[in-house]
């Protein structure tokens, strides 16, 4: 039996990134948006407001500073603050699928 040895290595890193700062901002505005949409059941005690955040606090409570993502232009739309991922058909691959088989090749690349 041939022995096998994993002499590469791959990683999948989406090309797009966003800072805290831009995260906060974008949550900041969708804390404004909710508070003036809800502001009379706010003022009624029937909800409570939401609370603005800062770049620090999201450094200090997880310990990271940017991260990459799919599609940036959704999570930092304070309207989705989510990303735009369209449906794929079942035959298709998924994303997490491609992000393997990039990161596979890449391994295969470096192995040789």
């Amino acid at each position: 039996m041939p022995d096998i040895v994993i002499s590469g290595t791959g990683l999948y890193t989406p090309s797009e990134s966003i800072s805290n700062k831009e995260l906060v901002e974008s949550f900041n505005a969708y804390v404004e948006i909710y508070n003036t949409e809800h502001a009379s059941q706010i003022a009624a005690g029937e909800i409570e407001a939401l609370q603005p955040s800062s770049a620090e606090f999201v450094e200090k409570a997880s310990g990271i500073k940017s991260r990459y993502v799919m599609n940036k232009a959704g999570i930092v739309d304070p309207h989705r603050l989510a990303p735009y991922l369209p449906e794929r058909p079942n035959e298709a691959q998924s994303i997490q699928c491609e992000m393997g088989v990039s990161a596979a090749r890449e391994a295969m690349a470096q192995a040789g």
